[in-house]
């Protein structure tokens, strides 16, 4: 059986929605594809060049997504916050 803490967990979903909230967020995450990407002069195995020309699509086009999603967020109003939420808040306040 696994011992686990609710409260703590309660908090972390709590803390990890808030982070994945900002744009600052996202532009991190932009950035940490564009360095994951498979790079000239980096050793790289045996991985074929077509593999490395794919990861290194797939790298820039997640990085991409990313940095349109902070764009979202920086040009969005924040939505309204809904009652129930509200009334959870309170609940725990």
């Amino acid at each position: 059986m696994i011992n686990i803490d609710f409260d703590h967990f309660a908090a972390r979903i709590i803390q990890d929605c808030l982070t994945e909230a900002t744009a600052g967020y996202w532009l991190h995450r932009a950035y940490q594809f564009q360095q994951a990407a498979p790079r000239p002069g980096e050793f790289h195995g045996n991985a074929p060049v077509e593999e490395l020309r794919e990861r290194w699509r797939e790298c820039m086009s997640t990085s991409l997504a990313c940095r349109r999603h902070a764009q979202l967020i920086m040009n969005s109003r924040p939505q309204e916050i809904s009652l129930d939420v509200l009334a959870a808040l309170a609940e725990v306040a």
